[in-house]
């Protein structure tokens, strides 16, 4: 019986490690869609969380409200987002997805091992090599003639 225990609880951290950007938009828009502001506060990285909440009370906004006006970003006539393509480069990756026809892109951050989002993460992102970048061919040889 313990040991069954122990590999329940194995598989359950394995599962969880294994979030994928996708998988973890598509529960960050759910949350919002839900107004469950503790399951989307969940979904960012503790450094995003630490911003915001620097930038609320610099702001006197109350952290609820904060999180509720974030949880409208991440949905599209107070539904969730439909989430489309993920691009991974490293340690940072990019998911896009549909707010009605209007595409949304949003960028993670791989954090103690989990996919998290990150705000300001585009640059990041931007500047880390692809997973499979394709060679450049080289330019052509010029044939001079005289």
């Amino acid at each position: 019986m313990r040991l069954r225990v122990v590999g329940l609880l194995c598989a359950a951290l394995l599962a969880g490690c294994r979030d994928s950007p996708r998988e973890v938009m598509q529960s960050a828009t759910e949350a919002a869609a839900r107004r469950d502001l503790v399951a989307l506060q969940e979904s960012f990285s503790a450094a995003t969380v630490q911003r915001l909440q620097r930038a609320w009370n610099q702001d006197q906004v109350p952290p609820a409200d904060g999180w509720q006006a974030l949880a409208e970003q991440l949905l599209f006539l107070g539904k969730a987002l439909e989430v489309k393509d993920e691009e991974i480069r490293g340690d940072y990756a990019k998911v896009t997805t549909l707010a009605g026809v209007e595409p949304r892109d949003y960028y993670l951050r791989k954090e103690d091992g989990r996919w998290r989002l990150e705000i300001g993460a585009g640059q990041r992102f931007e500047q880390a090599a692809p997973a499979s970048a394709p060679a450049e061919p080289p330019p052509p040889e010029s044939k001079g003639g005289t």
